[in-house]
């Protein structure tokens, strides 16, 4: 049994003891339970639109359609001893079956624990989270010119292999009731476990998708004014570490440290929109292993992230987030700026009967980290709509539609353009 799947058991044996022990003892434990089931038509599973391929006969067809089935159960449990502790921690496996291509299954096992808690002066939180997902340790082959679906093939590369551990917290000391001080970390570690393999050269294999693993953490301080009752001005400062593995055992990455001097806001404006945004000049120390000719090691770019919520009515909630930051490619041998912004917008039209609808924008941009020859530029829109049906306090069914589009402003681009449909139906019953 390797580490992630030995983390998977015991993090399971745990929540299934919290189980045990809550019906037990009742009071301070509370537990959830849920399973789902889904029906989706994925009209190009491996966002690709053109034929024939023209680096390798043999890459996955383009506008591949299929049906696609799923079925997840959700677990949850939370202890709450007292006001200063609180714990809480969920398991969610699910399995996922495509009619047309049997590569492409996968199951997923997503989870979550949580503490938190106030005494006097001083709170806390501390968020984690673990995704295991067993597939294919093979990657696509991108038989296309250009390569990989815009900004990676993110759709296709998360069903491969591989473990995805994200956690954060924070530890806030209320100086007095117009100030505080809060010291606050995050880390994610993203860890393939596909096979990689020569894409030149003998024995090689034109167009395979070799993925190499990454990550990041950060820490610092945060000082904070009220400058409303709930409404705080914030500066801080970042520490931290980006480190990006190594394509084909060859010493060529974007590992580096970063030090971040972020200014910014968060609280209530009003009763009805919340809002936290923070940004600032972001400075990087890039190790010897990036060999892009004449590639200033010491370089100055920016870090942007913010989310707001507006509920104009009882009705109605509108979310905005973004993200603006500099991440390393999971291609390995290069960075890029990433760019997020996603909006959503909720409305109930009554006990049963709600709607909802969604626009996603991503942005990847490469051009000072690599030569011309390298360069990517891609952008993907998503738009979304659904409704859902509440047939009982325990049973919901929802339909949605997606499309997305991509667009790649650099030449010989076929590989990367595409436009994907999705259309779904699913249901959810609470125990």
């Amino acid at each position: 049994m390797n580490a992630s799947r030995r983390t998977l058991a015991i993090s399971v044996f745990i929540l299934l003891a919290g189980f045990a022990v809550a019906a037990e003892t009742g009071a301070a434990w509370k537990t959830s339970a849920a399973a789902s089931a889904r029906t989706v038509y994925d009209d190009n599973v491996f966002l690709q639109d053109r034929n024939p391929m023209t680096v390798n006969a043999k890459g996955v067809g383009a506008e591949a359609g299929s049906m696609v089935y799923s079925a997840s159960l959700a677990l949850g449990v939370t202890w709450q001893p007292v006001k200063a502790l609180a714990l809480d921690a969920g398991y969610a496996p699910e399995l996922i079956r495509y009619q047309r291509f049997n590569a492409e299954n996968h199951d997923d096992h997503r989870l979550n624990a949580g503490l938190h808690g106030q005494s006097g002066a001083w709170s806390y939180d501390a968020k984690g989270n673990l995704l295991i997902v067993d597939g294919s340790s093979d990657s696509p082959i991108f038989g296309q010119v250009g390569g990989t679906p815009a900004i990676g093939g993110e759709q296709v590369r998360a069903r491969r292999d591989q473990t995805v551990t994200k956690g954060g917290g924070n530890l806030t000391y209320a100086v007095c009731p117009e100030a505080f001080v809060r010291a606050t970390g995050a880390a994610s570690f993203q860890d393939f476990r596909t096979t990689q393999k020569p894409t030149t050269g003998i024995g090689a294999i034109p167009g395979y998708a070799n993925y190499v693993d990454h990550s990041e953490w950060s820490a610092g301080p945060d000082i904070g004014w009220f400058v409303r009752k709930v409404l705080a001005l914030v500066a801080s400062v970042r520490f931290g570490e980006q480190r990006q593995g190594n394509l084909l055992g060859v010493k060529n990455n974007y590992s580096n440290t970063l030090t971040r001097f972020l200014l910014g806001f968060e609280g209530k404006v009003c009763p009805s929109f919340s809002i936290k945004f923070f940004g600032g000049p972001d400075v990087r120390q890039y190790t010897d292993s990036a060999v892009e000719p004449g590639f200033d090691r010491t370089r100055a770019t920016h870090f942007a992230e913010g989310s707001a919520t507006w509920t104009p009515s009882k009705t109605d909630t509108f979310t905005l987030s973004m993200k603006d930051y500099l991440w390393l490619s999971s291609g390995g041998r290069g960075a890029y700026e990433n760019i997020l912004y996603d909006l959503a917008w909720k409305h109930t039209f009554s006990k049963s009967w709600s709607a909802a609808a969604g626009f996603n924008y991503q942005e990847g941009d490469n051009l000072d980290y690599v030569t011309p020859a390298n360069y990517r530029n891609d952008s993907i829109y998503t738009v979304s709509g659904g409704v859902a049906y509440a047939l009982n306090a325990k049973t919901k069914l929802d339909g949605t539609i997606t499309r997305e589009w991509s667009d790649s402003a650099v030449a010989n681009k076929p590989g990367r353009e595409y436009v994907h449909w999705l259309v779904s139906a699913g249901v959810k019953y609470t125990f």
